[in-house]
């Protein structure tokens, strides 16, 4: 089915008043991400021609943060009086489009591409002035309310606050609409705030474009735990827990990756992970990773941001990186911390091994060579360098700066030359 030209409108403005916190509600984190972030993905799975973004409260942080995606449009909505008044904000970017808008919630992180893609294709199909995204879920409560004719076609959306007995139904508005953007512009200054909130509803736009002969259609949701909104903490933890079975499926089904208890295992978004490898219990994968084929990960590592691992590595039980890369076949089997390090091909790190990395002012890195072995125990003080096929004994202590040759065992704390290694 044909489809207009598409601009999304996310709305960013929230004060995260409920959150109890000084950061946006959007700046919030979910499995590893801006909660921002997602709703970006969904925008680009649309496949946007622009994406517009509506900032409030901290709005200057918001916009710093995401300062990386250039393409973005950038709008303040100061003060905050509603979700058709930060629609208002938008007339001028909107003026000379010709296409359909898309109302995307900042605050509503867990659609998936496929369900905003129904949403799209409902509305190029069916043709109509708006076609709203609606859920049928348990429990309804602080959610606007669907009314639909004898008909079945959408009439308006009645706000919690404004809800009367007979207008209660389980079938909620999500928040996320697609417009006929100059049908959507004729409305806007008509909108008043004459309601319980004193504040400008985009809601109420259904029920004038029905007023005036337009037609309104609705595309429910299959799965309605995908328009959870966030507005709490309790919130956010539900949506994380969702987020991160999400993505351990996505790596079981799609990328061949064995993860043996889902329920314990924490991965983040962006995490990149190759087939055949293992994944054991209590394990935390952060965002920036990426770890190649056949690789055996934990039980309890900590595994963070800037880690890469070639194929056949191992990262075994309370090991923790952060910006090491191991080469293929290298392995740092039990207790140990590894940051900004790198790791030659099959070098064997050792229990209790510590890279010493920061030295109260400044991250500096060490360097491992291939087939290397570091003993239990042992400590590296970057900067400082490990050669090819060298080894420390048991509780060794290397100095910065003092680098073991290649083929050489070191002992002692600090290290000194015992023999060389054949």
């Amino acid at each position: 089915m044909p489809q207009r030209p598409l601009k999304v409108v996310i709305l960013a403005a929230g004060k995260s008043t409920r959150m109890k916190s000084d950061t946006p509600k959007v700046l919030h984190k979910l499995a590893g991400v801006p909660m921002l972030q997602w709703v970006l993905d969904q925008a680009a799975a649309l496949n946007t021609v622009e994406t517009i973004v509506v900032v409030g409260f901290g709005g200057e942080q918001v916009k710093e943060q995401f300062s990386h995606h250039r393409a973005l449009k950038w709008v303040t909505q100061e003060p905050q009086l509603g979700t058709g008044h930060a629609v208002m904000q938008c007339r001028e970017l909107l003026a000379d489009h010709k296409g359909d808008v898309a109302i995307l919630c900042g605050d509503v992180p867990l659609l998936r591409a496929r369900t905003l893609n129904d949403l799209r294709e409902t509305h190029a199909e069916k043709k109509p002035a708006c076609t709203v995204m609606t859920a049928r879920v348990p429990d309804p409560r602080g959610y606007g309310r669907i009314q639909r004719d004898k008909k079945g076609h959408v009439t308006r959306i009645v706000e919690q606050k404004d809800l009367q007995p007979a207008e209660d139904t389980n079938e909620i508005n999500t928040g996320t609409y697609i417009f006929d953007a100059p049908e959507l512009l004729k409305r806007l200054d008509r909108l008043k705030a004459d309601n319980a909130q004193s504040e400008y509803y985009l809601t109420d736009v259904v029920q004038m474009l029905v007023a005036d002969g337009k037609k309104v259609r609705a595309s429910v949701v299959s799965d309605h735990a995908e328009t959870l909104g966030i507005n709490d903490r309790k919130q956010l933890a539900i949506a994380e827990r969702r987020a991160r079975r999400r993505i351990c499926e996505f790596l079981m089904v799609e990328m061949g990756v064995t993860i043996t208890d889902p329920r314990t295992t924490y991965i983040e978004a962006g995490v990149q992970i190759g087939r055949d490898t293992v994944i054991y219990p209590c394990s935390v994968i952060r965002t920036g990773v990426e770890i190649g084929k056949r690789c055996e990960i934990g039980p309890f590592a900590h595994i963070r941001g800037g880690t890469r691992l070639f194929d056949g590595c191992k990262v075994g039980a309370f090991v923790e990186t952060k910006n090491a890369v191991f080469d293929e076949g290298a392995k740092a089997g039990h207790l140990a911390y590894l940051g900004d390090v790198s790791i030659g091909k099959k070098a064997n790190i050792g229990a209790g091994t510590i890279v010493a990395n920061y030295d109260g002012e400044e991250k500096h890195h060490t360097s491992i060579g291939d087939n290397a072995f570091i003993g239990c125990g042992t400590v590296l003080v970057a900067p400082v360098r490990v050669g090819k096929n060298a080894q420390t004994g048991a509780n060794t202590v290397v100095p910065k700066g003092k680098d073991v040759p290649e083929n050489t065992v070191v002992v002692g704390a600090p290290a000194r030359e015992l023999k060389k290694r054949g």
